[in-house]
């Protein structure tokens, strides 16, 4: 197997490789940059968008001159899980090519959640929606036609695509280890929240479902950091249930995976997350997950997930499925484990090379 990836993973991949001989014997990492000029006109966060189109293009004229000595079976772009941008791989033709796992076409119903979106997350969905569409439908959808397999990374994304004619199999990029155990004790009323405070994360609607009566004597801690905070905390106010709303900040892993495994239930009603691995941590962990019926978090949350419909009063729907998540519970599970990726990922290649 033939890597192509950035330098800045030259010491982890050779170090990997040095304690594993049978490996190195089969992988072969290829580095590829651009020129010195662009890596040091890359400095912005959005300057990575440029960066990789011209990284893709470079991508493209290496892989042909890789395919020309090596004549390779099949190729796997895994990079960026992105699904509105390209890939170079496409540039190599006749070789069967999987894309993925990838996400993005998953949208948010904006007027159904503006309430809690609020200004700045309305023009910024409507913007992100404008945006990723145009660019998919001259960047992310070819390269899903020309794609002997999509793998999304969750059903709404697997639909788009399929929608189009591509062969598509669902399966988030999520691969964890290293998870607590459920707590033998958990905290009595306690739901958490974990995710960057932006306002289609979904933490103003997790506060009015600890404001709802049906959901008196809860508690919510929320851990995360983001422009929404202080916008969240006047909620709390506002609602009168600051004394029962807690914000955290940004708190190591290791603290926060231990807060979902003593709560009663995670309280996710994130609207447009395309897997969302917290959701897959807690659900490994065997705490029930409450979401909204969008994106990856219900996927990645099964089993133990208490999806609460969009229809009629959505406030109302996730303090009741709060309540069933407590009343349920969770069981632990292995769905989601690093362990899985192997035979995942054969499964793919096959998938690929028989079509």
């Amino acid at each position: 197997m033939w890597v192509v990836t950035r330098p800045r993973f030259r010491e982890s991949i050779e170090s990997a490789l040095a304690t594993d001989p049978k490996l190195a014997s089969r992988l072969h990492p290829v580095y590829l940059d651009l020129s010195p000029r662009l890596v040091r006109l890359k400095k912005r966060s959005w300057d990575l968008y440029w960066y990789y189109l011209l990284w893709q293009r470079a991508l493209g004229r290496t892989a042909r001159r890789l395919h020309a000595e090596h004549h390779f079976n099949l190729a796997h772009h895994v990079t960026f899980a992105n699904d509105w941008m390209p890939s170079g791989l496409t540039a190599v033709p006749d070789l069967p090519f999987i894309w993925g796992p990838v996400g993005g076409s998953s949208s948010v119903p904006v007027r159904r959640l503006a309430k809690w979106l609020g200004l700045r997350g309305i023009v910024t969905e409507v913007a992100r929606k404008a945006i990723t569409s145009a660019a998919r439908s001259i960047g992310g959808d070819p390269v899903a036609r020309r794609a002997a397999l999509v793998v999304a990374q969750n059903p709404q994304v697997g639909d788009h695509f399929e929608r189009r004619g591509s062969a598509v199999v669902i399966e988030p990029n999520a691969s964890l280890d290293d998870l607590p155990a459920r707590a033998k004790e958990l905290s009595a009323k306690t739901a958490v929240f974990a995710g960057r405070l932006l306002a289609w994360k979904g933490a103003a609607l997790a506060i009015d479902t600890i404001a709802h009566p049906r959901a008196v004597g809860w508690r919510l801690e929320i851990y995360g950091a983001g422009y929404d905070r202080t916008r969240l905390e006047s909620r709390a106010r506002d609602l009168g249930v600051s004394d029962r709303v807690v914000f955290l900040g940004q708190r190591p892993r290791a603290e926060v995976l231990q807060a979902i495994a003593q709560a009663q239930v995670f309280l996710f009603p994130s609207m447009h997350d395309q897997a969302g691995w917290v959701a897959a941590e807690a659900n490994s962990i065997g705490c029930p997950t409450v979401c909204l019926p969008l994106g990856g978090p219900p996927l990645l949350a099964s089993p133990n997930v208490f999806p609460a419909s969009l229809s009629g009063d959505i406030v109302k729907n996730l303090a009741e499925q709060l309540l069933l998540a407590a009343a349920a519970g969770g069981t632990p599970t292995s769905r989601w484990s690093i362990d899985r990726l192997p035979g995942a990922v054969d499964g793919w290649y096959d998938q690929a090379l028989t079509r």
